[in-house]
């Protein structure tokens, strides 16, 4: 009777330990899911955040002759505003999530408004391209402002960059 008792209990302390090995393995792959969801968005951001001091606390970017990135810099052309305003609405209209939504002339200058929407969460920011008369040309410069949030992200000086980008290698014969 003893030894019954004893194979019962041998038997109950066999079965457990490979169900005990089955939660801890559970468990090490739901905290392993677990950090992977917590660091991947980290690691994506870093990426995509240049000026963590700017990109957190500004919604809002601008062409400036001071911006050491020469895409967000005043872009000078040569022609008429009629020609730089077709190559800029030509370069807006292929580039993606992009729509223009006016155009304007005021005195000697033409404003185009356009909307961008982000891929994933389908943000809207408004960009307004200037195209001023200059001495030498057409200067075009631009504007870009995120409707909601604090912080862009650094969204905005990548939507000037990706026109100005366009716009330079439409120049380009």
């Amino acid at each position: 009777m003893v030894r019954k008792k004893n194979k019962k209990k041998k038997r109950a302390a066999e079965t457990q330990a490979p169900q005990k090995d089955r939660r801890m393995i559970w468990l090490f792959v739901i905290l392993g899911i677990l950090a992977v969801l917590v660091i991947a968005p980290i690691v994506v951001l870093s990426v995509y955040v240049d000026d963590w001091s700017r990109d957190l606390s500004t919604n809002h970017a601008e062409t400036t002759q001071s911006n050491p990135n020469p895409l967000l810099q005043p872009l000078t052309i040569p022609g008429d505003r009629n020609q730089a305003t077709s190559l800029v609405t030509n370069a807006i209209v292929h580039l993606e999530n992009w729509n223009i939504e006016s155009i304007s002339t005021e005195g000697k200058r033409t404003i185009i408004k356009a909307t961008r929407k982000t891929k994933l969460f389908q943000f809207t920011d408004d960009i307004i391209v200037y195209l001023n008369d200059v001495d030498d040309g057409i200067q075009i410069t631009a504007t870009s402002q995120s409707r909601v949030g604090k912080g862009d992200l650094g969204q905005n000086p990548r939507n000037i960059a990706e026109l100005m980008s366009k716009v330079r290698t439409q120049l380009k014969p």
